[in-house]
């Protein structure tokens, strides 16, 4: 027994319980040494989970506490107990912890410690965007020695100069990219009911925000690589304006990966296959998408809005390039916004209208569809403007210098034609003003 009959009376006459008889010393020893056993066995599966191969104090308190024992008070020293001998009588040795004797001059002749600092607390990026930035206050991973943006140069004196490139990891959880398979094959599926709900998913969904570069990126492959398929391209518009509409998302840093592909959708020769007139609504879509990215990002990016400007009006002014692209960049246009009808579209409709005159005979089809762009752009100029002009040969022939004598005479028979023929002569105006000025 690790407690002896003798310890246990020592102990009871300590307590003022004298004269205790064998057998219950005997029954209380191996009592306790069950009882002790029960905690050391409880008091290691705490350090085996901690990791640790040294049991201390705290353990032994938590295995007191899951026994429903008060655990024992007091501190714990890092030096090591002295046991001394006590002078009992008793034939078998008795030990005690040696307390040490403290000066109290002593004590109060040493220096005060310094003051602790005050409690205080800052604030700091522990992510962004999905990737730790290189601070003080985040735990680097020590990096292993052969690493693959590690360049060696050799020296004058012949030592290695190590430069080293930092490489920025984007790693994604295993949900993360499960959710990113399963969406990118929905958006594949022939069933609209999946894609759709596709769609809504990258709209909707709070915990995407590690994949808003992926999805960017997705756009910009399939746009690139199926030209041909409108169903295709229409879904990647979609998901386009799913992540943009998205509210959890941050989705500034990636616009300009994003315009190429729109504009792409605006002023490419030719999408879908040859015949096919579903790409006029596509490229409404695109120039939609364009209009309200440069809405919503203008004010941060000044820049953006006249970049896209020039380029829709370098494909509208060359001769060179079909009629489906001149139909995009005058829907891009448009839907800038009056400011850029007035500036950049009515000043070259007269020039453009000589060129559509002629292409009219040989693509009907395709010359109807800019005609009518370009009398949607004189709608929405006339949107704002309340007071209208008379119908007369004189007003037409106003406008016919202006647009055309073509578009003129489809303006004319519009019902809105004199709303329409007093904003582009009030536009006119304003731009003869403001030349002068």
């Amino acid at each position: 027994m690790i407690y002896s009959k003798a310890t246990i009376k020592s102990i009871s006459e300590s307590i003022g319980i004298p004269r205790l008889r064998d057998g219950i010393t005997t029954a209380m020893a191996q009592d306790v040494e069950y009882r002790l056993h029960e905690i050391i066995v409880e008091a290691a599966k705490f350090m085996h989970h901690s990791r640790r191969t040294k049991l201390t104090v705290g353990d032994v308190n938590r295995a007191l506490r899951v026994r429903n024992v008060e655990p024992v008070y007091g501190f714990e020293s890092g030096r090591p107990s002295k046991f001394h001998r006590a002078q009992t009588g008793i034939d078998d040795d008795v030990f005690y912890v040696d307390d040490e004797m403290i000066d109290l001059d002593a004590a109060l002749d040493e220096a005060l410690p310094s003051v602790p600092p005050s409690v205080a607390y800052t604030a700091h990026w522990l992510a962004i965007e999905g990737v730790q930035p290189r601070i003080q206050q985040n735990p680097v991973e020590a990096e292993p020695d052969v690493q693959a943006g590690v360049k060696r140069q050799n020296t004058s004196n012949g030592a290695d100069a190590v430069e080293t490139i930092l490489e920025v990891k984007h790693v994604l959880s295993k949900e993360l990219q499960l959710y990113y398979e399963c969406i990118t094959e929905s958006l594949r599926s022939s069933d609209s009911v999946v894609r759709a709900t596709a769609v809504s998913s990258i709209a909707a969904d709070a915990g995407i925000h590690q994949l808003v570069t992926y999805f960017v990126q997705y756009v910009a492959t399939t746009v690139k690589s199926n030209l041909r398929n409108v169903d295709t391209l229409t879904t990647a518009l979609a998901v386009a304006r799913a992540v943009r509409t998205n509210p959890h998302l941050f989705v500034e840093p990636y616009m300009h990966q994003l315009i190429p592909s729109l504009l792409t959708c605006v002023v490419s020769r030719q999408l879908g296959e040859p015949g096919s007139s579903a790409h006029w609504a596509l490229r409404d879509n695109a120039a939609e998408q364009v209009s309200e990215i440069c809405k919503q990002f203008g004010h941060v990016y000044h820049t953006l809005q006249p970049r896209v400007a020039r380029t829709l009006l370098r494909a509208f002014l060359d001769p060179t390039k079909p009629l489906s692209t001149h139909y995009g960049a005058i829907t891009g246009l448009s839907a800038l916004g009056t400011s850029v009808i007035r500036v950049l579209l009515l000043p070259n409709m007269r020039t453009y209208m000589a060129l559509l005159d002629v292409e009219m005979e040989k693509q009907e089809e395709e010359a109807r569809m800019c005609q009518n762009a370009l009398v949607r752009a004189l709608k929405k100029l006339a949107e704002h403007y309340e007071d209208e002009v008379g119908l007369s040969h004189m007003q037409k022939h106003k406008l016919a210098e202006v647009v055309g004598t073509t578009l003129a005479g489809v303006v004319y028979e519009d019902p809105q034609a004199g709303k329409i023929m007093g904003a582009v002569a009030a536009a006119v105006a304003e731009t003869k003003l403001s030349n002068q000025s």
